[in-house]
């Protein structure tokens, strides 16, 4: 695949997500040096960050308006920021580490998920960030508890889902969960790998959902409403992320060997690309290389003509596709 890359440079750590706002405009970024940062999406450079967790920063996500930043961390925190400032104006905090963050369809509440360290239960906390008035007021008590009952399996990803009546969880051993916000039960759950999902997200109208899998070494697509495997991206090495491209029927996916491993291979055979794959017809198209660890986030722009990645060594990677890619996936009708 051809493209101009953007090397972006300012964690010291793992990056453990990168993430465009609704506009394409800025990319927010993640990682384990407990700091996030927001960067500007066409050239790359670096505006500011957030400063004040105490942990490794798990995750993030932005609100529709690019207004609040949330961020979960391994200190046991979920902090809200100004967006535009880098101020901190709101925190919640829970029992265990973070896993995953998101704001609700119109951004009034905020889902946050922990871990089931510290005895306690794999948990989605739901929070109202607007009172009464509709003034913007966190209220640090949760509106919803989904505790996953009898089963240690951490939650490494959960997502909104059904304008706000239902919440979506991925689990470590390959299980996706639905659950009732209101009742705070769970409403269905199906197997999509025999082993780890990594992490998932859904396509940009909302209809589908890529998983990608570290444990099976594969990303699968998923019918959003029923959660039926619809397709599958067989790879040679685990998947921790999975996109779906906006613009075009393809996949893109990215992973790589473990990271206490990496020392061992060089950047070939630890294959830390990112692999594009034919939606539809299951085909592999092509790849992206130059990280040289394991991609842990990928992200496409709204319009689909960049990408963002980022991975173990620290290193965030804006790739802008170039004509002749768009043209030719355009002509071939891809």
């Amino acid at each position: 695949m051809s493209c101009k890359v953007v090397l972006m440079k300012g964690h010291e750590r793992p990056i453990t997500q990168v993430k465009y706002n609704y506009d394409g405009d800025l990319i927010f970024s993640s990682s384990k040096d407990k700091v996030a940062t927001c960067w500007r999406s066409d050239t790359g450079e670096r505006l500011g960050t957030y400063d004040g967790h105490k942990g490794a920063i798990n995750t993030l996500d932005i609100n529709r308006k690019t207004t609040i930043l949330a961020t979960g961390a391994s200190d046991s925190t979920v902090r809200l920021w100004q967006a535009e400032t880098g101020k901190q104006i709101g925190e919640f905090e829970v029992k265990s580490a973070v896993r995953s963050v998101n704001f609700s369809l119109g951004d009034k509440f905020l889902l946050a998920a922990q871990d089931s360290q510290y005895g306690s239960q794999p948990t989605v906390f739901v929070y109202n960030l607007y009172d009464s008035k509709s003034e913007f007021n966190p209220d640090t008590v949760p509106k919803a508890s989904l505790a996953v009952q009898g089963d240690r399996n951490n939650i490494t990803t959960a997502l909104w889902a059904d304008f706000n009546k239902n919440i979506l969880t991925a689990h470590e051993d390959g299980f996706v969960r639905r659950w009732d916000v209101e009742t705070e039960k769970e409403i269905d759950k199906v197997e999509v790998c025999e082993k780890k999902l990594q992490s998932m997200q859904f396509s940009k109208d909302g209809t589908m959902i890529v998983a990608a899998s570290k444990g099976d070494h594969c990303a699968k697509l998923l019918d959003a409403k029923s959660l039926e495997v619809m397709k599958e991206y067989k790879s040679n090495r685990p998947i921790n992320a999975a996109a779906i491209s906006p613009l075009f029927n393809q996949v893109l996916i990215g992973g790589g060997i473990e990271a206490r491993d990496v020392a061992l291979v060089s950047g070939r055979a630890g294959h830390f690309e990112v692999d594009f794959w034919h939606a539809c017809y299951q085909e592999y198209m092509g790849s992206v290389k130059g990280h040289f660890g394991p991609v842990n986030s990928i992200d496409i722009h709204p319009d689909g003509k960049s990408f963002v990645s980022g991975a173990e060594e620290g290193y965030i990677r804006l790739h802008h596709l170039d004509q002749f890619y768009l043209k030719s996936s355009k002509k071939m009708n891809i």
